[in-house]
This record gives C-alpha cells, structure tokens and sequence, in this order.
C-alpha cells in the first residue's frame, strides 16, 4: 500500500477477503454454548465493566447445526456461497478438549465453509487446543481473536479484565507458533487509558505481527457497572470527532499489511445508553476516510521504522 492508494487509506476486511478468495465472503456467527472465566468465578464475577451479563444467554450445544445450515441457506438465496465460520459470543477456548472438537464437529457441517474464526481471551489457550486448531488449518484458514482491550494493565484491572497485556503477548506467540492466524480487539476510551496507552496498545499488535485488529469504541449500554458510572457523572466518552482522530492515527501505526477487521463498535438492540453517534457505520467509515485524506494519514504513514 502507498500514499497514492487513495482507495485504501487501509487495508479493510473486505480487501483482505476479496484478494484471498477472489468472491464474496460471509461471516456466519455461531453461539456454540461456550461461558466466561470472568463471570463464571474462575478469574473473576460480573465480567468487564462494559458487558451486560444479565444479557447473556447460553445456546444449546444442540442447535449448533442446526445455526450453520439455516444462515449458509440464507446466504446462498443471495448468491454467496463461501463462509466464515465466526465462534463470536464469550470465549470459545473455555473448554477441555473433547467438548471443544465435539461442537467444532458440530459447525463445520457446509463444504461452503472456508475460514474458521474463534472468539476467546488469551488466558483461555494452551498448546494442546492450538495444535487442534492447526490441525484445521490445512483445510480451512484459521484465525484466534484475543481481546486485548489496553496493553496498559492498570487500565485492565480498573475494567476487570481479569488478564494482563502480557498474558496477551503470550498467547499471540503461542499461536503464531503454531502457524495460526491472530486478530486483536482494542478499545479506544477506556477510563484511565491515555492517548499514549492507545496507541501503546496498536504498537504491541505490530510488535507482535498480529494479522488483524478490530477496533472498538468505549460505548455504555444497560445493566452494566459502566451505565452506573456514566449515570453518576463518572465517565468521559470520546466524541466521534476525537475518536475519528484516535483511529486514524492508529491506523497510521499499523504495518501497510495488517487487516482493518473493524472500524466501530456497536451495541445489541436498543441497549447502547451512550454515545449515540453511531447509527450509520457506513456514514462513520465516510467521516473516517474523508478526516484520513485531508490529513494526509493512510496505514503505515506513521510506522516507527525500528518496529
């Protein structure tokens, strides 16, 4: 990528499926039934202070196949045919071994399936799960989403993450070691994260070669600790004009290969309390692009050559 590429200031998702597979490609997401270490007890209770745990609900392990085949349906009547296989809900790594290949079994049930993405926390991986997954790996792509949230620890404990940044880095070499695929959520506006932490958190992801990173903004929805903090005048929330300028400058930090996998969070149903400035992603993305062309910022401009 280079200045003159105008039409990518950054290496989207999209992109990066487009020039892998050469057609479109769909996320299918699967609850395959899997919970927390964060809520259940083991590391902590509650989870992080921005999640809605009163929200949660469980899938049966049961109606796994029966998720797969109803939306690949859906979206071979739209003329797609190649899937991603999208572990989204909690962490799909807490598990032994025999249940994890047992509901892997169950999903992947469509020859239309090509890559596998799996949702989960670095303190919920090992070596004998990861050689699984490399197992896979020949016949579909791979790829292990670590939320990181903040490289800075005291912001993590503040939050209840109940990890640190370098358990993160762990786990991403662990994985990379296994020839799999890593992809990193950040979210920018944490309380007690400086711009400074926000781009150290961009710098760690590069340092560590992660594939992709998925950006979020710090928004409030009900039932949270964060919703107490915002009702009584606790909380500071990025504008979308500071985020816009946060984002882009961590987009400037990121090698020209790595995936822009997400631009902007978003909340379930009508349960985001704040900020309300995100109703259109796709109007945000035009913000984003057109702040990133007069500023002169496209992916890797800012990129420390010492990284």
């Amino acid at each position: 990528m280079t200045k003159s590429d105008k039409f990518r200031l950054f290496y989207s998702l999209n992109d990066y499926l487009k020039d892998k597979y050469g057609r479109k490609v769909r996320k299918i997401s699967v609850d395959a039934g899997f919970t927390c270490p964060n809520r259940d007890g083991l590391k902590g209770e509650g989870g992080c202070i921005y999640c809605n745990v009163d929200s949660f609900t469980i899938s049966s392990e049961n109606s796994i196949t029966c998720q797969v085949t109803e939306r690949a349906e859906k979206l071979r009547a739209q003329g797609i045919d190649a899937f991603i296989l999208y572990f989204q809900s909690y962490s799909n790594t807490y598990a032994d071994m025999e249940t994890i290949r047992r509901r892997m079994e169950k999903a992947l049930v469509d020859e239309g399936i090509v890559s596998i993405y799996i949702g989960t926390r670095p303190d919920v991986i090992d070596a004998e799960k990861l050689q699984y997954y490399s197992g896979l790996n020949g016949k579909y792509e791979v790829m292990l989403e670590y939320g990181l949230q903040s490289a800075n620890d005291n912001t993590l404990k503040v939050i209840n993450r109940g990890h640190t940044a370098k358990e993160f880095a762990d786990a991403v070499r662990l994985t990379h070691e296994h020839g799999i695929k890593t992809c990193a959520h950040i979210i920018f506006g944490l309380p007690g994260d400086t711009r400074a932490d926000m781009m150290r958190s961009v710098e760690l992801c590069v340092e560590l070669g992660v594939h992709s990173i998925k950006f979020h903004h710090l928004h409030v929805v009900k039932n949270t600790p964060l919703a107490d903090w915002y009702y009584r005048g606790n909380l500071d929330l990025l504008t979308e004009d500071e985020y816009i300028d946060i984002l882009a400058e961590a987009i400037g930090r990121m090698k020209p290969d790595m995936v822009v996998a997400r631009l902007v969070g978003d909340a379930a149903g009508d349960t985001l309390i704040a900020p309300l400035w995100t109703n259109s992603k796709a109007g945000f993305k035009q913000k984003l692009m057109k702040y990133m062309t007069e500023k002169g910022i496209y992916q890797g401009c800012r990129l420390d050559n010492s990284l």
